[in-house]
């Protein structure tokens, strides 16, 4: 079926093997900056959040969130209950009111004390039996009980008889006349005819009943009754109750939280319709979800796990030159054979060519590519032949040869290249060797009108296949895959030979030549647009 290819012609164009190509080493190259990009790991990062339980709950939990649910909701509606209730409300009426301040302020005051003093000796027993006393006459008097004294010793002998004696002063005088005369004088005077003659005394005649009527009086007056009618009032009752209590108490307290910028912030953001986009669980939720649509973040997660970049990631390059300076990089190629630089320290061509190799006359470094000119022109120089060893020719043509054999060796891979092979009856070539002879691998070469490829084997054995020379007059990619166990040849990843049998296992070096293994007219050139070599990882 390759071969039918071949002839045909139906093998993708270099040009789209080589934008493919870079395209996919581009995007590659992209994918490997990005998983290192701020954007990604940001995305990873809020990736690992917003998608957690935890997250997930929590946004849930912010967006049911009502007021009527909330504690600062219980605390407001129990504050409001509290300053609608009739005891509070009328406990700080009276507290603004001037009742209680003329109240407070008469309270423990002189008037106070004494009025009270007064009402507790007027309510007291002795009082209620002093209001009940009898009118006192004369005869309840001490003067009327010495009359009644007087009146009888004025019926006493010892008595008559001192009153009918005419020298009194001369009589010896016992107690009982000196009691007399005592009496007698008594009685005579103008204090006690005053006291003969009094009206009746009453309780209204007593100090009690002056104390009464300064009570009834107290009582009377307009700050006395305003005082008590406030202190047996069910307002002064509800003041007492309510001043110092646990329910005033819990009022002030909530009076207070509710009044506190903490508070109004909570009721605020419950009542928020938009709290939720406020947050900063938000803010990283809207930027997870337009990461998440980014074309970068979406083309990152199709391609990463894909097999799109298997071939970029199974390999790694190891050697390579893409001729972009002005001349040839030495310290990459050697311009002889390897073992003419090692040993012979001169160049020289095998029995067959017809051309020497020079130094640098037959290179040209120029817009990126490498052109090996081949050409006419008269040399000497040494050949190799089995037989003879190594003498001197006269030698037509020139060209030129590079190798890596200094600078770089592998053992498996993918040796690839973009040459333009030019004339196929000239002998340009890009092949492999090791340290002998054998073996020997042509990636590709022209000869006798057709472009070959070709394996000598160390055991001697030869394989080779050919195709038509028309790959020879433009540039195409030819590879070698070499694994340890097989060897394919590609012309623009398409398959033209393989080989399963004596598989070199030694490492080998790549080589680049021009060169005639028969006389042409004018000048030759193989163009090679760049060499790559990659190992596997």
């Amino acid at each position: 079926m390759a071969s039918l290819k071949f002839l045909l012609g139906m093998i993708p164009s270099t040009s789209k093997i080589e934008q493919a190509e870079k395209a996919l080493i581009t995007e590659f190259e992209k994918l490997h900056v990005f998983s290192e990009s701020e954007a990604l790991a940001r995305y990873n990062k809020l990736n690992g959040l917003v998608t957690t339980s935890d997250f997930i709950q929590k946004c849930k939990e912010i967006k049911s969130l009502q007021y009527k649910n909330s504690e600062e909701y219980s605390k407001e509606k129990e504050f409001l209950s509290l300053q609608k209730s009739k005891d509070i409300v009328l406990y700080f009426k009276t507290t603004s009111g001037n009742m209680l301040k003329r109240f407070k302020d008469m309270e423990g005051t002189g008037k106070i004390i004494d009025f009270e003093a007064l009402e507790k000796l007027i309510e007291s027993p002795a009082f209620r039996e002093k209001q009940k006393m009898k009118p006192i006459t004369f005869r309840d008097t001490d003067e009327y009980r010495k009359l009644d004294e007087y009146k009888a010793l004025t019926k006493d002998p010892e008595i008559k008889s001192f009153l009918k004696a005419s020298r009194k002063e001369e009589i010896k005088k016992s107690k009982t006349i000196l009691r007399f005369e005592e009496l007698n004088s008594l009685i005579k005077s103008s204090g006690f005819l005053a006291k003969k003659n009094m009206r009746p005394i009453t309780f209204k005649d007593s100090e009690e009943y002056k104390k009464l009527l300064e009570y009834k009086r107290l009582k009377g007056t307009l700050e006395i009754k305003e005082f008590y009618k406030f202190k047996s009032s069910k307002e002064y009752a509800n003041f007492l109750n309510t001043d110092g209590s646990a329910r005033l108490k819990r009022y002030h307290e909530l009076k207070e939280y509710v009044a506190t910028a903490e508070f109004k912030e909570k009721k605020e953001y419950f009542l928020d319709k938009k709290r939720f986009e406020k947050t900063e669980m938000f803010k990283e939720l809207q930027e997870y979800n337009k990461l998440k649509k980014s074309e970068d973040v979406l083309w990152y997660f199709k391609v990463k796990d894909s097999d799109k970049f298997d071939i970029l990631k199974s390999r790694e390059l190891s050697f390579s030159d893409e001729f972009d300076g002005e001349k040839l990089d030495t310290k990459k190629w050697l311009t002889n054979y390897y073992w003419g630089e090692k040993l012979l320290k001169d160049r020289y061509s095998v029995e067959s060519d017809l051309q020497a190799f020079t130094e640098k006359e037959n290179f040209e470094v120029r817009n990126s590519t490498l052109k090996i000119n081949t050409k006419s022109q008269k040399i000497t120089g040494k050949v190799w032949s089995v037989a003879r060893g190594f003498s001197t020719k006269e030698f037509s043509y020139t060209s030129g040869l590079i190798n890596s054999g200094n600078s770089f060796r592998q053992k498996y891979g993918v040796f690839t290249a973009k040459i333009k092979l030019g004339n196929p009856d000239a002998k340009n070539a890009f092949w492999m060797l090791s340290d002998k002879i054998t073996p020997h691998l042509d990636i590709c070469r022209t000869s006798g009108g057709k472009v070959w490829f070709d394996y000598f084997s160390t055991r001697g054995n030869v394989s080779k296949t050919s195709i038509g020379s028309r790959y020879s007059n433009d540039y195409f990619i030819y590879t070698l895959e070499w694994t340890s166990d097989k060897l394919v040849w590609k012309i623009n990843n398409t398959e033209v030979f393989s080989q399963t049998s004596d598989v070199p296992q030694e490492p080998m070096y790549v080589l680049l030549a021009g060169g005639l293994d028969k006389p042409i007219n004018g000048l030759t050139s193989m163009e090679i647009d760049w060499v790559r070599v990659y190992k596997a990882k």
